[in-house]
């Protein structure tokens, strides 16, 4: 049966693509952002720090955490649409067959994703309060200043824990590896200044 070769390559391209991504996120090679993005916007906040509004240096942020959002999902609909695609067309499927396996396959593989990072994200703020990241030191992992949102990796407790991150001071910029001091919690990110000091291995 002959088999279109657009479709052909678009199965090859979006197996790729997916497979390639998550490998390299595994791998580290990404600063463990992907699968930790919704940490950023965690939980709602009761003390009066953390209810604090996220003011105007993070309202221009919200558009790029829904970006992340959404490459996020493209990609784990890749991993389920290209192999599927790939099995469908080996076993002699046509044009139309292929898509009805492999279709379904991307959306239910974003739909899983989607579900286990709600639950990771719940399982993670349950037992990390904001008033715990007040005053704790975290290592800069994505570079950030007042107006450019990065990331930082803390320590609390036995957790381990990535947050957004924004400098509180306007004219600081912070670079990879920096250590700093959280000063404010938003739902949308972290406020830091740098700290003098090392962190633990574990944070690192």
């Amino acid at each position: 049966m002959t088999f279109a070769p657009w479709l052909h390559g678009l199965y090859l391209f979006t197996t790729v693509f997916g497979g390639g991504v998550i490998a390299v996120d595994m791998l580290g090679l990404l600063g463990h952002g992907s699968h930790h993005g919704d940490h950023a916007v965690g939980t709602h906040h009761g003390d009066h720090d953390s209810s604090t509004p996220a003011g105007e240096h993070a309202d221009g942020h919200v558009p790029f955490l829904l970006v992340l959002r959404y490459l996020r999902t493209m990609v784990y609909f890749s991993l389920g649409f290209g192999p599927l695609g790939l099995v469908a067309e080996a076993t002699g499927s046509g044009v139309a067959g292929s898509l009805a396996w492999a279709v379904p396959g991307g959306l239910a593989a974003a739909w899983l994703a989607g579900v286990f990072f709600r639950w990771q994200r719940h399982d993670v703020d349950s037992t990390v309060q904001a008033h715990e990241l007040l005053s704790e030191r975290a290592r800069v992992i994505v570079p950030l200043s007042s107006k450019d949102m990065g990331r930082v990796r803390l320590k609390v407790g036995q957790s381990v824990i990535e947050r957004y991150a924004l400098a509180e001071d306007d004219w600081e910029s912070l670079r990879t590896n920096d250590v700093v001091e959280v000063v404010r919690v938003t739902e949308e990110c972290v406020y830091v200044r740098r700290a003098i000091g090392n962190l633990s291995s574990d944070a690192s």
